[in-house]
């Protein structure tokens, strides 16, 4: 199983980060991943068992389930549905107040690839790509929220 883990601290207080983060109706101002986020089933708001389908830019089609939500500190996804090439996919996010207006954001995934394609090959060109996908979420997340705090 790969992980990818990025770090990056942002000059706003921990709880708009968050809230930003998790508040779909502004997620498309920030997050330059997603083409379309839904949730699926009864459960409409960020909370533990809501499920979500998020459709990548790329094409990519994911449903998840969060499975630990923490508000204002954290929250976390698995992998229900995804790209047959996946076997496992999990993440979190993770906030941790460093001070007043300062706040550390640590994004995490796991994945493993299909046995069946070839993981030694295909695994890191997973990695490069989530890992590119990390970094670029995590600059329109950290200028989102500075913006509004100036």
């Amino acid at each position: 199983m790969a992980l990818i883990e990025q770090r990056l601290e942002i000059a706003a207080e921990r709880a708009r980060v968050y809230e930003v983060s998790q508040d779909y109706a502004v997620r498309y101002q920030w997050d330059p991943f997603p083409e379309r986020i839904a949730f699926v089933g009864a459960l409409q708001t960020v909370q533990r068992g809501a499920r979500v389908e998020v459709v990548a830019r790329s094409g990519l089609r994911m449903e998840v389930e969060f499975v630990q939500v923490d508000a204002p500190q954290r929250a976390a996804i698995r992998m229900l549905k995804g790209p047959l090439l996946l076997k496992q996919f999990a993440g979190s996010w993770v906030f941790s107040e460093l001070g007043p207006q300062r706040t550390q954001a640590v994004f995490r995934y796991n994945l493993k690839v299909q046995p069946w394609a070839l993981p030694w090959l295909l695994e890191p060109l997973a990695v490069w790509y989530f890992r590119r996908a990390v970094v670029a979420r995590m600059r329109g997340l950290k200028n989102y929220c500075e913006q509004l705090v100036n």
